[in-house]
């Protein structure tokens, strides 16, 4: 179990070099809540964090911008 933990780890901070300090931040604030970084889309518009808690999602634009009801499909 903890090694499989590690890679989540590895994973997510992979993702969180890839973002905007902008987005770092407003990820920063919202994972206090629980929501935790899923993926990185990139769009014609750059990057777009995807955090999830539980079945709901945001997302942060490359301007840190949160969207708390974002137009998204997630595939389970």
């Amino acid at each position: 179990m903890p090694e499989e933990r590690r890679k989540i780890e590895a994973k997510i901070e992979k993702l969180l070099r890839e973002l905007t300090v902008a987005q770092q931040c407003s990820l920063s604030k919202i994972s206090s809540y629980g929501y935790t970084l899923s993926f990185v889309r990139t769009t014609p518009d750059g990057k777009l964090a995807v955090v999830q808690l539980d079945d709901s999602a945001m997302t942060v634009d490359d301007e840190g911008e949160i969207d708390h009801h974002p137009n998204i499909k997630i595939r389970d």
